[in-house]
């Protein structure tokens, strides 16, 4: 059996499946990326989703704007894109510079253009059953566990993440398949036994090696979203190879959701597009 969930395969599927869509439809999908600042990684991941997007058919149009840009020049561009007829959908790459609320750029981003799903409308929509339109992070990681094949029925999960908000459509996606779904915060005193209980253990708290062998019930799938710098090398928040031994399933990283959160950036604007 196969441990490792390779979300590069994963991705490079949904992307083929992507591009024969956009041809067989003849259709046109448009994304604009707003980048703002130099940041090194944030311009290797709009480098990345270009170079996606060229590959399956869909127009890329780049904002790059300067960081000490103000929240008043940031706020009018994506004004002017909201209007733009011809933008079928909107990313706001982040991290922001932190002069700037990011909260306050991704809200003024028409919904029906928030292309990653982070408009708090879009994921009140979603929470809500008002809407099918799935944020393609929750979406990535959601596929991701589902192309185990396991059957999740009465199953476990814990996500340790900083962000409650940003990750209440996993635990929705999780909790419709029958999945009893925890969201804890990575200094909860009550961390160890949630991580402990889980069958399905994803993390996303932002912290090289912060899961170690000892959080991990044996036979869990492990999803990994953290993507730390540790030297000249990226690392998830799983101590990797400390957990091997224990796991069921587990994403590496690189080459996990990594892969899987620009597919999705693809479907979310086809979907746009065809919305």
């Amino acid at each position: 059996m196969e441990k490792i969930i390779n979300g590069r395969a994963l991705a490079r599927k949904i992307r083929q499946e992507i591009k024969e869509e956009i041809y067989s439809k003849h259709l046109r999908p448009s994304l604009a990326v707003v980048l703002v600042g130099e940041d090194p990684a944030s311009q290797l991941y709009v480098g990345l989703k270009k170079r996606a997007c060229q590959e399956v058919g869909i127009d890329f149009h780049e904002y790059l704007l300067a960081e000490n840009s103000s929240a008043k020049q940031v706020l009018e561009v994506i004004n002017f894109l909201n209007k733009d007829e011809t933008v079928d959908a909107i990313l706001i790459q982040l991290p922001l510079p932190e002069h700037l609320d990011a909260d306050e750029i991704i809200f003024a981003m028409d919904p029906k253009k928030d292309v990653d799903g982070f408009h708090p409308s879009s994921i009140k929509n979603f929470l809500d059953n008002q809407s099918s339109f799935v944020p393609g992070l929750a979406l990535g990681i959601y596929k991701l566990i589902a192309s185990t094949e396991e059957n999740l029925a009465n199953k476990k999960a814990t996500i340790v993440a900083k962000s409650n908000i940003l990750y209440q459509p996993v635990a929705k996606l999780l909790n419709d398949q029958g999945v009893t779904t925890t969201i804890v915060h990575p200094g909860d005193k009550d961390l160890t036994n949630r991580c402990q209980e889980a069958d399905i253990l994803i993390s996303a708290c932002g912290k090289a090696f912060f899961i170690t062998a000892d959080l991990v019930k044996d036979g869990a799938t492990v999803i990994d979203v953290g993507t730390n710098q540790v030297g000249d090398h990226t690392v998830g928040d799983v101590d990797y190879s400390a957990v091997f031994s224990k796991v069921k399933y587990i994403t590496p990283v690189p080459g996990g959701v990594g892969p899987m959160t620009v597919a999705m950036l693809l479907y979310n604007a086809l979907r746009l597009t065809e919305d």
